[in-house]
């Protein structure tokens, strides 16, 4: 449907748009610190520093890597046409990977925007000084736009267990990490089954909560997972 469509493109930009705030933020951390010194000495020579920016650049690269990887599988099902069932699970896994990717990427450019922001120290929060401040207000509407983490999460866990008579939860995380390392797609696989088992989330019980608790670090954990595997591919593709 066309809320349907809407949607799923809206997403799509917000881990777009996440990937190049971070790309800016690397940039403008890395410049600034290389240029301020203190204490007699450049920025970036303090190891905390170099360990933070080091932090920003890789969160950067690997956002980047994930979103070009997901909105090339999803360009991968666009055929209408297209019903076999290899065809339907590849289109559902994309699904939930735009809806994993959007709240991870989101949440995490926010975070990074903040540290970068940090390595200007007052001149961090000035408009007038550098895009920062503009990039980190709208990753927070970002995170909220076309539904909030909360939102989402509830989603993706109804439905992975609604689709689970056709599309076992162990099989959906080993075809979306296919080509990862072998153990860890094993625990990952293991680890969606068994939240996928869960009846509901929304009774107010400390078991529930545990397991909100548990899911909600799972999706972030999930989607970097994928990042990381885009990362991988792009080094061997270029090596």
């Amino acid at each position: 449907n066309v809320i349907g469509i809407v949607l799923t493109y809206s997403r799509l930009t917000v881990g777009l748009s996440a990937a190049a705030y971070m790309a800016r933020a690397a940039r403008e951390a890395a410049g600034y610190a290389g240029r301020r010194k203190a204490f007699g000495l450049e920025m970036a020579r303090f190891p905390m520093v170099d360990n933070q920016i080091e932090d920003i650049t890789r969160a950067s690269r690997r956002t980047t890597a994930g979103a070009f990887k997901l909105y090339g599988d999803f360009l991968a099902t666009r055929d209408p046409g297209a019903g076999d069932m290899l065809f339907q699970r590849k289109k559902f896994a994309v699904r939930e990977l735009i809806m994993l990717q959007k709240i991870t990427a989101s949440k995490d450019c926010t975070d990074l925007l903040r540290t970068a922001m940090s390595l200007l120290g007052g001149h961090g929060v000035m408009e007038d000084f550098s895009s920062l401040p503009r990039l980190y207000r709208d990753s927070a509407v970002n995170e909220l736009w076309e539904g909030s983490r909360n939102v989402l999460i509830a989603q993706i866990h109804r439905d992975i267990r609604k689709a689970s008579e056709w599309y076992r939860p162990e099989d959906l995380a080993k075809d979306m990490l296919e080509g990862a390392e072998a153990s860890a797609v094993k625990g990952m696989a293991e680890e969606l089954a068994a939240l996928a088992a869960s009846p509901d989330l929304f009774t107010l019980n400390e078991s529930t909560k545990e397991r909100c608790r548990r899911l909600d670090d799972f999706c972030d954990r999930f989607t970097h997972a994928y990042q990381d595997l885009a990362v991988s591919e792009v080094t061997s593709a270029s090596s």
